[in-house]
């Protein structure tokens, strides 16, 4: 029994990382003046994998999806920042479920404040992250803050993506798969 349930546990983390590696797949790109963000569906993806198999098992999908991107796309230096950004957001998503105690008494209202407070820490997040690296590029401070303000639009789109995406989606596979999920991983 034991044996089965790691086994499951490694398929479930291995799907959703594989979803968010395709969901960061498909992107749209965006102007800034450091760096090529683009606007992708994989912050969704990692979320997702957050609420659907927990704090643990869904960072560690989220991250190693959106890390093996990084990867593989030639964002190598950024890959162990997203990966470990994912602990961040999920973490905070986590703990606003567990103040709310969403598990018990699920409201759409609750799971808004949810998702809000992922999409505000990876706002802050990416935002800092942003900073540093034009710092670590070479610019000094106002070119770096005008960089930083730059990125700031494919941000916001990505946040506003995934609150929408996650709202829409999560209540859906929360009721077909979340039994299914935690009879398989327990």
């Amino acid at each position: 029994m034991q044996n089965r349930h790691a086994i499951n546990t490694i398929v479930f983390v291995a799907f959703f990382t594989a979803i968010t590696f395709i969901a960061t797949s498909i992107q749209v790109p965006m102007p800034a003046m450091v760096g090529k963000p683009f606007v992708h569906l994989g912050n969704a993806a990692a979320l997702l994998s957050v609420l659907l198999l927990g704090y643990k098992h869904g960072a560690i999908a989220g991250g190693m999806g959106l890390a093996l991107f990084d990867v593989t796309h030639n964002y190598v230096l950024d890959a162990p920042y997203y990966f470990f950004e994912v602990f961040v957001v999920g973490g905070l998503a986590t703990l606003v479920i567990h103040l709310l105690n969403y598990h018990v008494k699920p409201q759409p209202f609750k799971l808004i404040l949810i998702i809000l407070a992922a999409i505000i820490a990876k706002f802050v997040t990416t935002t800092l992250h942003n900073f540093i690296m034009s710092l670590i590029r070479g610019l000094t401070l106002q070119p770096a803050i005008a960089a930083t303000f730059s990125a700031l639009i494919p941000t916001i789109v990505n946040c506003v993506t995934t609150m929408m995406v996650v709202l829409i989606i999560y209540p859906i596979l929360s009721e077909r798969l979340r039994h299914h999920l935690f009879s398989a991983l327990n």
